[in-house]
């Protein structure tokens, strides 16, 4: 079934129960997440949903209606460009073997492994077999790109684009959305692909994952993918269900860290740009390469980003919060940009040419989101390397444990 708002069939008279508090769409039951008004117009107090608002309302007076789709099969052939690594296939031969034995799994993968073209065969059997496809992830940055790489491939398939302000509709039998999304969906999908399944808010929130569940069928499978994972994870699919590649689709090892001991604080507080961090962005830029330079907090990059301006033109801040966010991704992209200032939304779902990375402060950040980070430098076959350095005060245990899992996937091992 699919939620739609003026679909003929009732699913429930109410969007929300305004007595246990409970929202019928999302499953909701945290009380602090609903708004409580009293409406003229209706003569009693509402209740609605603030936990999937951004997906339209649920609330109390108005019924949540439904519309039930019939399996349909298509050729859905694709077109891959390359061939699968002997790695990369059999990670695809297991995926399919879930497929047909409606099991879930776990692909444990380094970043930059090509874990979206591995699943292209089971997506295309599932669409030949009439199932209901859906390709997921908890970032929008990561949709976009996974809708683009998905529709190059599959290029005679109908492909949903669903996040919040988009609506791209072709049947809801292959679509690709932001997990939120997936509250408009219940017991559809016979395929389900998270990617990035460690991406916040997804670890943090069990019922963005009951949301998973409930939108896959009864004999579903569902792919969790990620380059970190934890224990509830492995738990959900089995340890015999985790599928690991250590190695990139071209080869190449990862890019193992560089640490720079310099606490950066005191200089830019004296509105001076760091020695150490001017010397590095202009080696960089010097050798006709860009850098992506991370930051831990939205006001550190404010205070820098001025300082980095007026040494270097060409460079650029972006966060979650910007309006021309995905302007500023797409300048860096084209080359424009140099110089790229961002916060941890740009540690996934996202690939650049001729990239190196600088973290700034990488002392106040996890090893996970390290690890993501690292993994943004040598993913194009034609610039398979490239530097990382760490600007850190102090040794952390989540800087040592960054690269002791880098160089786990280089020697060909995982740390599960």
């Amino acid at each position: 079934m699919i939620i739609k708002h003026l679909a003929a069939e009732i699913y429930k008279p109410q969007g929300v129960d305004p007595d246990k508090y409970i929202c019928h769409r999302c499953s909701n039951k945290t009380k602090r997440y609903f708004y409580k008004y009293y409406s003229e117009i209706h003569g009693e107090y509402i209740v609605y949903c603030l936990k999937c608002v951004n997906i339209g309302r649920s609330d109390s007076v108005t019924p949540l209606r439904v519309i039930n789709t019939t399996p349909e099969s298509e050729p859905c052939d694709y077109s891959l460009g390359f061939e699968l690594s002997p790695a990369q296939k059999s990670a695809s031969d297991r995926i399919v073997e879930a497929l047909d034995s409606k099991q879930n799994l776990l692909l444990y993968a380094v970043t930059g492994a090509g874990k979206t073209e591995i699943t292209f065969e089971a997506i295309s059997l599932a669409r030949q077999r009439g199932l209901n496809v859906a390709f997921v992830s908890p970032r929008i940055d990561v949709v976009k790109e996974v809708y683009l790489r998905l529709s190059g491939a599959f290029k005679n398939a109908g492909i949903d684009l669903l996040y919040s302000g988009v609506k791209i509709e072709s049947g809801h039998r292959f679509t690709v959305c932001t997990v939120h999304q997936l509250y408009n969906y219940i017991d559809h999908f016979d395929l389900v692909i998270v990617d990035e399944t460690d991406a916040f808010p997804l670890p943090a929130d069990d019922q963005l994952m009951d949301a998973i569940t409930r939108a896959a069928s009864k004999h579903s499978t569902i792919v969790l993918m990620t380059a970190t994972p934890n224990r509830k994870m492995i738990d959900f699919v089995g340890r015999e269900n985790v599928v690991s590649l250590t190695r990139r689709y071209h080869g190449h090892d990862l890019a193992i860290p560089k640490v720079v001991w310099q606490s950066v604080s005191k200089d830019i507080s004296r509105k001076r740009l760091p020695g150490k961090l001017e010397m590095l962005i202009r080696n960089i830029t010097d050798g006709n390469r860009r850098v992506l330079v991370f930051l831990p907090e939205i006001s550190l990059m404010n205070r820098l980003y001025p300082l980095i301006k007026e040494k270097f033109p060409d460079s650029d801040s972006v966060y979650s919060g910007d309006p021309e966010r995905y302007v500023k991704v797409d300048r860096m992209r084209n080359g424009k940009t140099k110089a790229l200032l961002t916060t941890t939304i740009l540690e996934r779902g996202v690939t650049f040419s001729g990239l190196d990375v600088i973290v700034v402060n990488a002392e106040m950040f996890s090893a996970d989101s390290l690890v993501q980070i690292c993994g943004r430098v040598g993913r194009k076959t034609d610039d398979p390397t490239g530097n990382i350095w760490f600007i850190a005060g102090h040794n952390t245990g989540h800087i040592r444990q960054t690269v002791k899992i880098i160089k786990s996937f280089n020697a060909g091992k995982t740390t599960i």
